[in-house]
């Protein structure tokens, strides 16, 4: 059995590791960047692209080139697959279809190829399809694609490929929430303490600039700001923390500045989860519709999480609501 990993996050290779570590007989092959920290004992294989899997395109142009450099990369890496395109048993895991590399690998690359979905995100918990897309977006990834001979196909179903034939199932940190129950299994993941500090931490989600423009993501932002001075009248916090995506147009800092002093802007490869109980602790934080506050109070030791609070300015995805308000998160509106 061959096990193909698309790892294009520090914590999605976390979660792959988790689950290399209950399936051990099979031979595991994780493709990445050098930029992200993985454990080699894990791997049997592991194929490195160039350059990083992040895209912070902030306009057309600079979106195509991003594209295409990523193409390029994926041919590399194809190369280096080619001998298992005949293989009757292998098995990949990932976390979306819509991805140019996992697209071709589960619906072009070899017909006996199974997937499992692996949560990275929110994804696994609201409708999205293709045509939850911009539609510029899909026909530059499959012109491109094609063009560059890396087939990209247009996938029925939900964007995290859950409804395709040949993928089996899918891991997720709440299989009862998630669409598709019966095809979910609980994800493996630890539970930790954290040493709590007076300071607020504001994650970042970049990739709306890209989708709805800066001009409402910068008033959504200030906005939340404005939520958390209101909060820091009570008690002023010690340093306020800002993380961005790892994809999407960068904030501009100098407006950033202007809005909250001396803030802290952590621009690193490092998972924001291992980021937070290694060295912020922040014990107020805030974001519009993060999945990383979930997997922040998922993996939180139980008898810590009511002296964190966790705060959503909800001005994106409605549909996470639900979600949300199961564990008691405050929603702003």
């Amino acid at each position: 059995m061959i096990n193909i990993y698309i790892g294009l996050s520090k914590n999605q290779i976390s979660s792959y590791e988790r689950i290399i570590e209950i399936n051990k007989s099979s031979k595991n092959i994780l493709i990445s960047n050098k930029t992200l920290k993985i454990n080699t004992l894990s791997w049997d294989e592991v194929i490195y692209a160039n350059n990083t899997f992040n895209n912070q395109s902030n306009n057309t142009l600079s979106a195509i080139k991003n594209i295409i450099l990523k193409i390029k990369q994926y041919k590399k890496i194809i190369k280096k697959l080619s001998k298992y395109k005949n293989c009757k048993k292998v098995t990949l895991y990932f976390t979306y279809v819509e991805d140019i590399l996992t697209n071709y690998l589960l619906l072009t690359f070899n017909k006996n190829v199974k997937g499992i979905v692996v949560e990275d995100g929110t994804l696994n918990y609201y409708s999205h399809t293709i045509k939850s897309l911009s539609k510029k977006k899909v026909f530059l990834k499959w012109f491109l694609s094609n063009f560059y001979g890396v087939r990209f196909k247009f996938y029925k179903g939900h964007s995290s490929g859950i409804e395709l034939s040949n993928v089996t199932k899918q891991y997720v940190r709440m299989p009862k929430l998630s669409l598709f129950p019966e095809k979910s299994e609980k994800l493996p993941f630890p539970s930790k303490s954290v040493r709590l500090t007076n300071s607020a931490l504001i994650i970042g989600q970049e990739g709306y600039i890209n989708q709805y423009g800066e001009k409402r993501y910068y008033k959504s932002l200030e906005e939340m700001i404005d939520l958390i001075n209101f909060h820091a009248t009570k008690k002023p916090f010690d340093k306020i923390y800002y993380k961005p995506h790892r994809n999407g147009k960068r904030v501009n800092l100098e407006w950033l500045n202007k809005k909250i002093q001396n803030i802290i802007y952590l621009e690193s490869d490092v998972s924001l989860e291992d980021l937070y109980f290694d060295t912020l602790g922040s014990k107020a934080i805030y974001s519009f519709d993060s999945s990383a506050l979930l997997n922040i109070f998922l993996e939180l030791e139980e008898k810590q999480r009511n002296k964190l609070t966790f705060n959503i300015l909800l001005r994106y995805n409605i549909l996470l609501e639900p979600v949300f308000r199961k564990f008691k998160f405050n929603i702003y509106q």
